[in-house]
C-alpha cells in the first residue's frame, strides 16, 4: 500500500430498534513501523470544523485507536476481551467499557479493512453496540469507488 491513502470510516450504534450509522471518507497517511501498521486521518467531529486527530495502530488481533483534539481518547480492542478508555469530549470526561466480541483484518496489496464489532458501555452502564468498518485504500485505488489525483 502506498503512504498516501484514503480513509473510509463507517461506524453503526444500535440501541434496541434504532440504528444510526455515520460514515467518512478522508486523506490519510499509512505506514509501517516494529511490525506493526498505522493509519494516520483526521476528522472534524463538530461544526466548528476544529480537528480530530487519529491514529490507528494494527496487531494481530488487536486494534488501538488513539484520538487527540476535540475528542481524546485511547482506545483498545481485543476480541473477548472488555477494556477501558477514558473519552475526553468538550462536553466532559467519559469512562468507557468497550467489550469486543468480533475483529477482521483484511488486506491486499493496495488495501486494509478493519471490522470491528463491540457494546459500549458509559460511566458503567451499557450504552450501546456499535460495529465499525474502517477501509484504508491507496488513493489511486478505486476500492472506494473514488479516484484522487495528486
Amino acid at each position: 500500500m502506498t503512504k498516501d491513502i484514503l480513509v473510509r470510516v463507517r461506524g453503526t450504534q444500535t440501541i434496541g430498534e434504532e440504528e444510526d450509522t455515520v460514515e467518512m471518507i478522508t486523506p490519510g497517511t499509512y505506514y509501517e513501523k516494529n511490525g506493526k501498521q498505522y493509519f494516520i486521518y483526521d476528522e472534524s467531529l463538530d461544526e466548528t470544523g476544529e480537528p480530530t486527530h487519529n491514529t490507528v495502530k494494527i496487531m494481530e488481533n488487536r486494534i488501538e485507536v488513539t484520538k487527540r483534539g476535540l475528542v481524546d481518547s485511547h482506545m483498545i480492542f481485543e476480541p473477548g476481551k472488555r477494556t477501558t478508555a477514558n473519552y475526553r469530549t468538550p462536553m466532559g470526561l467519559f469512562l468507557m467499557g468497550i467489550t469486543t466480541s468480533f475483529l477482521e483484518i483484511a488486506e491486499d496489496e493496495e488495501s486494509i479493512l478493519l471490522k470491528i464489532k463491540y457494546s459500549m458501555e458509559m460511566n458503567g452502564q451499557y450504552a450501546f453496540d456499535c460495529s465499525t468498518e474502517i477501509l484504508a485504500s491507496s488513493k489511486k485505488d478505486e476500492v472506494l469507488g473514488i479516484v484522487v489525483k495528486d
